[in-house]
C-alpha cells in the first residue's frame, strides 16, 4: 500500500516539475523507468504495476493542468 502511494506521489511530483522544468522531469522519468526495469530484471517483481502507478499520478496532474488552462 505504501509503495502505491510513493509511486503515485513520484508521478505527481514529476508532472508538477514538468510545468516549470521540463528537462528535469524527463530526466526524472527516465531514471524512474531505468530503476524499475532494473529492479524487475533482478527481482521479477512486476515493475509494470509500479510504472502504471507513476503514470496515473502523472496523468492526474497533467489532466488538471490542461483543463485549468482551457477554461
Amino acid at each position: 500500500m505504501i509503495t502505491r502511494i510513493i509511486h503515485l506521489s513520484a508521478g505527481i511530483i514529476t508532472a508538477l516539475a514538468m510545468i516549470q522544468h521540463p528537462i528535469m522531469a524527463v530526466i526524472a522519468t527516465l531514471l524512474f523507468l531505468i530503476y524499475e526495469l532494473d529492479e524487475d530484471w533482478h527481482l521479477s517483481d512486476k515493475a509494470f504495476k509500479d510504472i502504471l502507478e507513476f503514470a496515473i499520478g502523472y496523468y492526474i496532474v497533467m489532466t488538471i493542468y490542461v483543463v485549468y488552462h482551457l477554461v
